[in-house]
């Protein structure tokens, strides 16, 4: 009898590693399929649980004209994954005792005393007249970090062609100027009354200039980045780097790819102005470096001894801060409110509804083709890097978090 029980079990260990291998496996087949097809140049991926990496692999090529291989060193832009360690500095001063995420805004940035909230646009003999009323609410630093201000954004059609207008050369100017000529549009709403992605965390690195300060990129060095020696994620890149670096695509209209940014010293990474430290999405880095601040999150603020963060201020990046009428999601059917936003990260409130991720799981994603997910009920990690701008027409892309769910 015991040794019948005994091989159930083994029968039951070895059919759960096979179905775990068989989901890499079916995963990575997506990817090498991507490539074939021309969609993605190459992907690197990684499962991460419990302290261990259960799966891990890079596969295609950095640069598809000069066919660089591929490797797990390469620097990916990670776009708005940007955003939950810009989150976390902003809490680190709470954290500090020198803010409150329920201030006003216009405590620290005097230009958003009196936000106007449009009605509509209007155009008269051909120019633009914005027809607005003041806000009922002021805009808080609670509202920067769950996106609930208000801001304009590129993402949605109401202002969209004000904002990429007025942020046209946004790369030759720092968070200072930024943050002005955004406090002269109108919001979409009421702050704090809806849910809309765009450009709240930029203004939130704009106050940590202004309570520390110091330039927002000096500030997430010393903070985050050096304690953890994540030496390989910065905003700017040296000619030293352009060797890892990844070249950036986009498809055509014909669904072929584009170059947008070279993997070279002629990106503007490398060759560009460096004076823009946008928090909403300028950080370049690694799988390995990224890795190191999930896992940190996921030990609610220690990495390797060292305390990043106080677990509580962790606890905050892992807790649902929008109401629950709120849908804060951009690939969940609109109108049924099953993520929630963190300080930081989208947070699935429902399993089963519009998303593979299990309940309480934190994630975000790049628009560059990067995402990942933080899985605190298993202690689980998720990382997928690529790089193409049009990710949502990339199927290894949209695949990833079902996988990696099937493989644990």
């Amino acid at each position: 009898m015991k040794l019948l029980i005994f091989c159930l079990a083994l029968f039951a260990t070895t059919s759960s590693f096979a179905q775990k291998n068989a989901a890499i496996d079916s995963f990575e087949n997506v990817i090498k399929r991507d490539i074939s097809n021309k969609v993605i140049a190459g992907g690197t991926y990684l499962l991460y649980q419990k302290g261990k990496v259960l799966a891990s692999n890079t596969i295609g090529e950095a640069d598809i004209m000069t066919h660089t291989p591929l490797k797990r060193t390469a620097i990916f832009r990670m776009a708005s994954m940007t955003k939950p360690l810009a989150s976390l500095a902003l809490l680190l001063l709470q954290q500090d005792g020198l803010i409150n995420l329920n201030d006003r805004l216009d405590k620290y940035l005097p230009a958003f005393s009196r936000p106007e909230v449009l009605d509509r646009i209007d155009t008269i003999n051909g120019a633009v007249i914005l027809r607005t009323h003041p806000a009922k609410n002021a805009i808080t630093l609670r509202n920067l970090l769950t996106h609930t201000s208000g801001f304009a954004s590129s993402f949605y059609p109401k202002q969209q062609a004000l904002y990429e207008l007025t942020f046209k050369t946004a790369s030759k100017h720092n968070l200072e100027h930024y943050a002005d000529q955004l406090a002269k549009l109108p919001l979409d709403f009421e702050p704090g009354e809806n849910w809309q992605y765009g450009p709240s965390i930029n203004i939130a690195a704009r106050v940590i200039e202004v309570v520390s300060g110091m330039s927002f990129n000096d500030f997430l060095n010393k903070r985050i980045l050096e304690p953890m020696q994540m030496n390989d994620t910065k905003f700017y890149l040296d000619a030293a780097d352009a060797t890892r670096l990844t070249t950036l695509y986009s498809l055509d209209t014909t669904g072929s790819m584009v170059m947008v940014d070279p993997g070279s010293v002629d990106s503007k990474l490398i060759s560009g102005p460096k004076v823009y430290y946008s928090a909403s999405g300028g950080i370049n880095s690694t799988m390995d470096d990224y890795l190191k601040f999930c896992v940190m999150i996921l030990k609610n603020g220690v990495y390797e001894n060292k305390v990043i963060a106080k677990p509580e201020t962790i606890a905050l990046m892992k807790m649902d801060q929008t109401p629950l009428n709120i849908n804060a999601a951009f690939d969940m059917p609109s109108g049924t409110p099953d993520a929630g936003f963190t300080f930081g990260y989208q947070i699935i409130r429902r399993e089963g509804a519009g998303s593979p991720l299990t309940e309480k799981t934190i994630s975000w994603a790049g628009a560059y083709g990067t995402r990942f997910f933080i899985d605190p009920k298993r202690e689980a990690i998720g990382i997928y890097l690529t790089q193409n701008e049009e990710y949502g027409q990339v199927p290894s892309w949209i695949a990833f978090y079902d996988w990696m769910m099937k493989a644990l």
